[in-house]
């Protein structure tokens, strides 16, 4: 699902967006206007930076956690990111060689194939990642949330209830999210309550023994660019074996 472009963003202020979803995805801490300046050579200076990161917070595209603090990217400022801003990322094909011999190798091993994708996935992004198959259910790397600066703690019995009974998420997810496109689905916009502070990218993948999703789950500020296209390339490699 693509939204309209809004008409209240300048090129001035994706640029400036862009930069701040960026930052904040390396450090997971609010970003000011002196660090957009001296990282990504705009060539405007920090007062107008400042200007700019004000209108965007006008139209919630950032927030400011603490006063006199940076900016960090709301949930609508990841979807414009997302639809309208972020780059494609490549895979390399030494990275494509590589992930083609792992996956062969699981696809070989049969028994707890569900288990060892997701295990596998987890360790590729870095975040948790889930393998709802025909055969069997299951998710991994949950460690990965855990450990991230911004977890909330108050999160973490619903987090981890969420993991444990994927299964019984199964039917709702197959039905919500079994789309032609990988989707990324940032906050509330996958109504998984459970995660529901969290982005969800997933894709469907279409077995012999029957249709099935992959995915993962982590912190709004993952780099969706590079996550995306490696659950694509999952979902497209257990598809087709290719």
């Amino acid at each position: 699902m693509t939204e309209k472009k809004p008409l209240n963003i300048t090129p001035r202020q994706a640029k400036i967006l862009a930069a701040i979803v960026r930052e904040y995805s390396n450090t997971s801490e609010p970003v000011s206007s002196e660090e957009i300046c001296s990282k990504y050579r705009l060539e405007i200076s920090p007062a107008t930076v400042r200007n700019e990161m004000m209108a965007l917070e006008r139209n919630g595209f950032l927030g400011q956690p603490h006063t006199s603090a940076g900016r960090v990217p709301t949930d609508l400022g990841y979807r414009y990111f997302v639809n309208e801003l972020m780059k494609r990322f490549e895979l390399s094909l030494k990275e494509q060689q590589t992930l083609r011999e792992q996956l062969f190798r699981l696809q070989e091993q049969h028994q707890e194939m569900g288990k060892n994708i997701a295990r596998l996935l987890a360790e590729k992004t870095d975040q948790a990642a889930f393998a709802l198959l025909p055969e069997e259910s299951s998710a991994s790397g949950l460690s990965n949330i855990l450990q991230h600066p911004k977890f909330d703690q108050r999160d973490v019995v619903e987090v981890v209830q969420f993991f444990e009974d994927i299964e019984e998420y199964a039917d709702q997810m197959l039905s919500d999210f079994f789309k032609e496109q990988p989707a990324a689905l940032i906050g509330k916009e996958h109504h998984l309550a459970p995660i529901k502070n969290y982005s969800l990218i997933v894709s469907k993948v279409e077995l012999p023994t029957g249709r099935g999703l992959i995915g993962i789950v982590g912190p709004k500020s993952m780099r969706y660019d590079k996550n995306i296209s490696l659950v694509e390339y999952f979902a497209k490699f257990l598809s087709t074996g290719e």
